[in-house]
């Protein structure tokens, strides 16, 4: 791929560095990045709100990507469908991904298991183990459920 064509392509990847999930990701992406079209960002770092024009919390909550060419800002699902399209191992799923957005299941999906991750704070950890956040009752009420040490 030349170069002009590969800058076209760029996407720079934010994701929480705080979740095992994301990070976990992440590693594959960069194994699988063989046209070198990715660059990763960790939400956590503290400059990186600099970066892109998105709160802090929009961040934590969706994995987000921006297209470098264009400055498109894309989040959730549709970050995901990015990602697919510019990967060359994943892109036979682009096709299921972006069916799965049009008729409504993908988002529904991606907050799911976006809601689900597990946040590990760097630094917050002792000899006896991490805390982990409290976290929301799957019904959807307010009401905290528990706390875990891992």
């Amino acid at each position: 791929m030349s170069i002009r064509k590969r800058k076209r392509r760029m996407l720079e990847v934010y994701y929480d560095s705080w979740c095992p999930l994301c990070t976990g990701i992440r590693s594959r992406l960069e194994r699988w990045d063989w046209l070198h079209v990715l660059r990763f960002y960790s939400i956590r770092d503290q400059h990186v709100t600099e970066r892109i024009p998105v709160s802090m919390e929009d961040l934590a909550a969706n994995m987000h990507v921006r297209e470098s060419n264009s400055g498109r800002i894309l989040s959730g699902i549709e970050a995901v469908h990015a990602l697919c399209m510019r990967v060359p191992i994943l892109m036979p799923m682009s096709p299921f991904i972006w069916l799965s957005m049009k008729l409504g299941i993908g988002g529904k999906l991606y907050r799911y298991i976006a809601s689900r991750r597990t946040i590990v704070p760097a630094g917050q950890c002792s000899s006896n183990g991490c805390e982990l956040p409290m976290r929301r009752n799957v019904q959807g009420d307010d009401s905290d459920t528990h706390s875990s040490r891992t």
